[in-house]
This record gives C-alpha cells, structure tokens and sequence, in this order.
C-alpha cells in the first residue's frame, strides 16, 4: 500500500465510523425489538453507545484496528472495515459483561441475554472473516483465557475483601481486563499474512492498558469503593494506613475520609509515576515499528497522566459549593402534581407500562408534610430528571427527619413493590433511558394511561423510588444536613450508570 492511501485511510476516521456506526444499526434495532416487553426495554441500551453519549469512550472504540493499520499494510479497507464492526461487538459484549460482573444484585436476564446476542454477532463476524481452521483462533483464546484469569482473580482476591496487590498480579489483571481487544492484532496479522510485529504490539498493548486502568482507577476511586472493589490506588492507601478492619468494618470509612486518605498519602503521584513507567514499557515494545497511529496514542495517553488533569475524580463536595442546606429558601412553586395526591412525577412515555391499580400509598402525616415542605422550596423542575431528583431529595429529608419509619412508607409502597422495584434495576434503567429529559407529568390514578398490548405492570411509584435511588447513590459524599444540587445528582448518575 502506497503512502497516499495510508494518509487518505487515516484521515478518514470519522467517515469509517459513520460507516461502522450504520453497519452496526440492523443490531441494534434487533436488541430493541427482541429485548423489550410490549415496548418497554430490558436493558438501557448497548454499552458503548451510552459511554460515547456522555463522553466517557471516544469513537475510536469501533475503529480500533484502524490504531494498527500501518503495520499491516496489505489488509484491505474492506476487511479494516468488517473487523472495526465485528470488534465493535466484541467491544459491547465485554462491557455488558462487565456491568454484570460489577453489579450482580442489579443484573437481569435483559443484560446476560444482551451479552449473549453480542457475543454470537462478533463470532459471526469473526468467522465469516476468519474461518475456524485459521489461526487466528489460537491467538483469539489465549487472549481470552488471559480476559478470564484476570476477571476472576480480580473478583476472588480485590473485591469485597482487602489484599496486596502484587506487581505481577497488576500487570495481570489490569493488562487482562482489555486482553480481548488485542483481537484485532491479531486478526490483521494473519489477514496481512504478517505476524512478525505481533508479539511486539502485544507486549505494547498490554503494557499500554496497565498504565490505562491506574489513570481510570484514579477517576473512579469513589463508585469503586462504594461497590467493595478494592483497585490498585485504594489498596495502596488502605493497607499503608493500615485501615484494613476499618474498611472491612460494618462502618466503612466515609468518602471524604477517603478522599482525604488519597491526598494525603500522595496516592495520585505515586500512581502517576507507576503509569508512566508502564507507558515507556509500552512505546519502547514498539520502537521498531514505523510510527503510526498506536504510538500517538500512547504519547496522548502520557500527556493526560503526566497533566494537571489526572486526579481523584469527583471528591466529596464542600456544602456551599455543590451543596445547598435543606429547606433553602427558593422560589415558591416548586413542582410537586396534583396537591390532591402524593407527588409522583412520570414522563410521558412511561404511562404504557404504568399499573393503574397500584395507587401509591400516602405515607404518615408527618412524613408526607416534611416532603411537601421540601417540595414547597424547590423550583419548577423542566424536566422528569429534574423532578426525579427533587422528590428523591424530599424523600430523603422525610427519611432524616423520622428514621424509625421504613423505606416503604416513605415511598408510599408495599414491602413486595419495593423488593420489585430492587430486583429490577436495569428495566428501570431503560425507564430512565427513556424519559430522562422528557417534561415531567404528575401521575394520578384517575388519568388513563397510554393503552398498551397488555395492562401495564410497573408500579406508578417508580418515579417516587428512582428519585430515591438517584440520591442514595452519592449520600456518602455530602455533611450531613446538606444536599446535592439536580445537576449533581443526575451527573453523578451518568457517571455510575456507564463506570
């Protein structure tokens, strides 16, 4: 391949992932259709498309083989082209896999058969690309048996339970976790009949990805630790303080307390300088290769490690700055439906599946007066997230102000709805997904819903729990007799909803 055709391919990256990004649209519609029931989803969407939506992934995702082209030139843009489809599958499979794997207690059958639809879709691409005698298949299962020794020794040793992390148990698991895309070097080699720079880009790549997920694990640090997966940075600062029976204590230490702890301990430069070991690892493996698009990738990845940038994520908020007290004074009409009833926002494209029989409860008079007041004090909310966010807010100060009452009354709910609404996170996810950023509707059991295929089912309080969850979610990181702002919440749920 001449030069002029490398520059052309290379500077065509936006137009070759328009061009995945259609080749990917027959799928998609076929998840829609197939994991739904009367219309509602099952899951909240494929993976890499809510990533990309809220800038956590770039594009680049389903063009990856396009970071390696230079060195295997003789592959054609049309086997470029299938491999980035079929690697964009691959690509969404290990991330459903992985929210499974980080949130079991909120894992449905719409997530393991989404995983198991995307994981029959890359094969078939695969295949039809590289036939089973070829061997790229070889390659493809040490590269899996490397992706599973590393999920598992992750979750038996670094998950609920603090343990040293050894570097050669570093270099495994944080280099494993992304061992599946190494698919595509593969693929091209053998495509371009080429294997001699094989075993340098792997080297690379999996050096690249060890220095990838320290600078991933820094942002992340808060949800990891709410969720007892103990990565590399928090081992570190935990087991030097020797916090370990206070981490594993039925009273964890707080996120600021944490926080603090990282800080102090000076865990970002240490990890900053680690990374950036690695980084060197990874373009030295390379060196001998011509350089291309890899090597500037790893160069970019050095400049945001070794940038101001690169810190501990999202810290505990101080109240004043991303806090205000409850009860502050805002304007009068804040938005709370029909005075009549308890305040249970919806968005419009909910009321299909909305059980018309399942009338809230209004909860003690004392419970419903201290919501109201908080609802009284906020503003009219211009969207369902919004009012999500500001019922959950009041939820919470009704929960503050009487603690000897359960969940269920202050959500006006039953003990079997509750345990519903728990067991099926990743449909209400799909809700979210939904109506999100549709104008908010208050429900009232004498409006009728939306007419449906079959009466609907989910209980009409949802909005009333998912603005409950939506707070719970960053409790820990605010004082107590503060709250987050609507735009912190809904951040912060963007961010859990693709970590």
């Amino acid at each position: 391949m001449n030069r002029g055709a490398r520059v052309e391919r290379h500077q065509g990256w936006r137009g070759d992932s328009a061009l995945v990004e259609e080749a990917r649209r027959p799928l998609r519609r076929r998840v829609a259709g197939l994991l739904q029931v009367d219309g509602l989803p099952a899951t909240a969407g494929l993976p890499s498309e809510r990533r990309i939506a809220t800038g956590v992934d770039p594009r680049v995702f389903y063009t990856y083989p396009l970071l390696f082209y230079t060195s295997f030139p003789d592959v054609s843009l049309a086997q470029l082209r299938a491999l980035s489809v079929s690697g964009s599958h691959l690509f969404d499979y290990v991330l459903t896999l992985d929210e499974v794997l980080d949130r079991p207690s909120s894992c449905s059958g719409g997530s393991l058969l989404l995983g198991s639809v995307l994981h029959r879709e890359a094969l078939h691409g695969l295949y039809a690309l590289l036939p089973p005698a070829s061997p790229f298949w070889s390659h493809f299962d040490r590269y899996f048996e490397h992706f599973c020794q590393a999920v598992l020794r992750e979750e038996a040793r670094h998950r609920g339970l603090l343990h040293p992390y050894p570097r050669g148990e570093l270099e495994l698991v944080y280099s494993g976790k992304s061992a599946i895309a190494k698919a595509c070097l593969a693929a091209l080699a053998v495509l371009g009949r080429d294997e001699r720079p094989l075993a340098w880009l792997e080297a690379s790549h999996d050096s690249y990805y060890v220095a990838f997920q320290l600078a991933d694990d820094l942002a992340d640090w808060r949800i990891d630790y709410e969720r007892g997966h103990y990565s590399y940075p928090l081992t570190l600062a935990f087991l030097r303080a020797g916090w370990q029976r206070r981490v594993e204590s039925g009273g964890r230490p707080s996120v600021p307390e944490v926080a603090e702890l990282l800080a102090r301990q000076g865990v970002v430069e240490e990890v900053r300088a680690l990374a950036l070991g690695y980084l060197d690892r990874a373009a030295g493996a390379v060196d001998r290769i011509t350089d291309g698009s890899w090597h500037a990738a790893i160069r970019t990845t050095r400049e945001r490690i070794d940038g101001p940038a690169l810190g501990l994520g999202p810290l505990a908020r101080q109240p004043g700055a991303a806090a205000a007290p409850l009860g502050a004074p805002a304007e009068p009409a804040g938005w709370r439906g029909d005075p009549r009833t308890l305040a249970t926002p919806v968005a419009p494209s909910w009321r299909p599946w909305l059980d018309a029989r399942r009338v809230p409860r209004a909860p003690r008079p004392a419970l419903l007066a201290e919501q109201l007041r908080t609802l009284d004090a906020a503003s009219p909310a211009r969207t369902t997230g919004e009012a999500l966010c500001q019922v959950g807010l009041a939820i919470a100060a009704s929960r503050r102000a009487f603690p000897q009452h359960g969940l269920t009354e202050h959500l006006g709910v039953s003990a079997a709805e509750l345990d519903w609404l728990d067991q099926h996170s990743p449909w209400l996810d799909g809700l979210l997904t939904l109506g999100l950023d549709e104008p908010p509707e208050p429900w009232h059991p004498d409006r009728p819903g939306t007419p449906g295929t079959v009466p609907g089912w989910v209980p009409p309080a949802v909005g009333r729990y998912l603005g409950h969850r939506l707070v719970a979610q960053c409790a820990q990181e605010y004082p107590p007799g503060a709250a987050p702002t609507m735009d912190a919440l809904l951040r912060d749920y963007r961010a859990h909803s693709v970590a």
